[in-house]
């Protein structure tokens, strides 16, 4: 299952809910909480070491942060990158 993230969640019920082998990506303002100086970004630092993570780097950049101001363990993905991930998983559920 791929999970969208485009705003902040509880990350703590978030990754209770997801399985192994899910992927989720960040888009939107979530973004912000990949910012290795974000409160959350311990907390998913470690949650991202367990699940496929990747940030849609075009909203990563539109916020001012670049690759290395986020945590490790991400992937960035351009458009064409997401698109890819919505066609490797059959079912996608968007976080509001």
């Amino acid at each position: 299952m791929l999970h969208i993230l485009n705003k902040r969640v509880e990350y703590d019920v978030f990754f209770r809910r997801i399985a192994q082998g899910d992927a989720l990506i960040f888009m939107g303002s979530a973004v912000l909480a990949l910012y290795s100086k974000a409160q959350t970004a311990e907390q998913l630092q470690q949650y991202c070491q367990n699940f496929q993570c990747y940030v849609l780097e075009p909203d990563l950049l539109a916020r001012g942060l670049v690759h290395d101001e986020i945590i490790t363990n991400i992937k960035r993905v351009d458009y064409s990158g997401f698109v890819t991930l919505t066609t490797e998983h059959e079912v996608i559920k968007t976080w509001n």
